[in-house]
C-alpha cells in the first residue's frame, strides 16, 4: 500500500511548457469545469484508439523529448485496452480545489500549506479505499489540452500522469481548475479506488 501510494502522486514541473506559445489566460477563465475534465479523461480511459488520433495531431513544440514523447504516448493508446469510466466525486472536487486555492500565488507541487498530501485533502471530505493518486497540470486552458499534457508526460521518464490515468484501480475522480500567478492556470485532478463521500454536517437552528 505504501508503494502504491509513493508511485500515485507523481508531479512534473514540465508541463507547464508542454503546449507552446501563447500564455496569455483563457478568454473565459470561468472556467474548466470539473465534470468537463473527467469527462475528457473518460473519453480517453474508455477510447484510447480515438484519444492517440487527438495526441498525434497536437504536436506541441518546445518539447522536451523533442517528440518521442507524443510518438511514446500514440503507441500507448493505440495498445490500451478500455476501462470503465470514472465517477466524478463532489468531494474529491472540492479536494482539488484547496489545493488551486493555495497554488494562487504561483506554488507548485503535491504537498499543501500544510504539508498535507493529496490523500489527507481527499479525506477531508470523505474515505478513500484502495489507493489515491493525484495529477497537476499547469498552463493548460481547456479539459482536452489538460488531458493531452498529461498523457504526453513530455520529460517525465515515469510517465506517472499517464499512468494514473489509465490506473484501472481507479474508480473515482475530482478535479478542479483556477488561476495561477506563475503559468496562469492549474488543474488538480485527484484519484482514489473508491470514495464514500462525508455528509454534510446538519448545524443546529435556534428556534
Amino acid at each position: 500500500m505504501r508503494l502504491s501510494l509513493l508511485t500515485a502522486a507523481t508531479l512534473t514541473f514540465s508541463l507547464t511548457f508542454a503546449f507552446a506559445g501563447d500564455n496569455s489566460a483563457p478568454a473565459d477563465q470561468e472556467h474548466v469545469s470539473a465534470a468537463a475534465v473527467v469527462r475528457e479523461l473518460n473519453l480517453a480511459r474508455e477510447n484510447p484508439g480515438l484519444y492517440a488520433s487527438f495526441v498525434a495531431e497536437s504536436r506541441p513544440s518546445h518539447m522536451i523529448e523533442h517528440g518521442r514523447a507524443v510518438d511514446e504516448a500514440v503507441r500507448f493508446l493505440k495498445k490500451a485496452r478500455s476501462l470503465p469510466p470514472l465517477t466524478l466525486s463532489s468531494g474529491m472536487s472540492r479536494a482539488a480545489a484547496d489545493h488551486c486555492a493555495e497554488q494562487v500565488d504561483g506554488r507548485l507541487g503535491h504537498d499543501g500549506n500544510d504539508r498535507s498530501s493529496p490523500g489527507d485533502r481527499i479525506s477531508r471530505y470523505g474515505t478513500w479505499s484502495v489507493t489515491w493518486g493525484e495529477n497537476i497540470s499547469y498552463s493548460r486552458k481547456t479539459a482536452r489540452e489538460v488531458v493531452l499534457a498529461l498523457l504526453i508526460d513530455d520529460g517525465v521518464r515515469s510517465r506517472g500522469h499517464r499512468k494514473n490515468i489509465f490506473n484501472p484501480k481507479f474508480n473515482v475522480a475530482g478535479a478542479a481548475f483556477g488561476p495561477h500567478a506563475r503559468y496562469r492556470t492549474v488543474c488538480t485532478i485527484d484519484f482514489a479506488g473508491g470514495y464514500a463521500e462525508r455528509a454534510e454536517r446538519l448545524v443546529a437552528r435556534n428556534p
